[in-house]
Formats: structure tokens, sequence, C-alpha cells
């Protein structure tokens, strides 16, 4: 699987806020914001669902990278997507780094993957689950 998933049992912006300082709290920041709904409003006049994507950072893992492959700045930022389904659900996914930096060839940058790798788990495993509702 090429990311991490979890449905949240909060707000779409209490996700935004969540995902935010979980990141913080791995040494990650968020570089980008791209607010997809209004993107699409803007540019196709399409009514979209609540989705933004957070181009995320952990500064010492993407310099280390950048030693192993001077190109490795094509795979940044690692993105982490808030949704808000149709059914009031909100879901965060987030790329999963070690998936994404296979494409390098060398056994550190394997190793610098699976630290960023480990610090997205991390950074999940901050998100409360959404309770499941017994029918």
């Amino acid at each position: 699987m090429y990311h991490f998933s979890k449905t949240v049992g909060v707000s779409f912006d209490a996700a935004i806020a969540l995902v935010t300082e979980a990141l913080k709290a791995e040494g990650m920041g968020v570089l980008t914001e791209i607010d997809v709904q209004g993107a699409f409003k803007k540019k196709l006049d399409i009514d979209f669902r609540r989705y933004k994507i957070l181009g995320a950072c952990h500064p010492h893992v993407a310099y280390q990278m950048l030693q192993v492959d001077d190109k490795a700045g094509v795979l940044y930022p690692c993105n982490v997507v808030v949704q808000e389904h149709d059914d009031g659900r909100v879901e965060v996914s987030a790329v999963d780094p070690l998936v994404m930096f296979l494409m390098i060839h060398s056994p550190r940058a394997k190793e610098i993957a699976l630290e960023a790798s480990q610090k997205m788990q991390a950074v999940m495993e901050r998100l409360p689950s959404a309770l499941l509702v017994a029918a």
C-alpha cells in the first residue's frame, strides 16, 4: 500500500489542526496547502467535497535524502490528504515515504525512507480514530 489512512472522529477543520500538530510533534512541518475544493470551483466551476492536501516535510530527513541523491527533491514534500466524504466521515491519508523513495536505489536511501515512514506512521497514530457505531 502506498499510503496510510484513517477515518478520524473529528470535524474537517479539527482534523487539519490535529494533523498539523501531529506533524509538528514528529519534527515535521507543513510547507504547502492545496485547497482542492476551492481550486476545482475556481478553475472548473465544479462543486467538490472538502479536500485539502498538506505538503509535509521533515527537514533533517529531506537533507539526508538530498545527500544521497540530489534529484530526490522531485519527490518532496510528503503529502497528507484530509477529506470529508459525502456521508460526513473525515479521512486522513498520508503517503508512505518508504514506498515514495523506493525509486532511489541506495541502501542509505532505504534507511532514511524507513525512518520517514516510521515518523509518518507515528503522525497517523496520534490522530483520534472514529468510533464505530453498531447497526
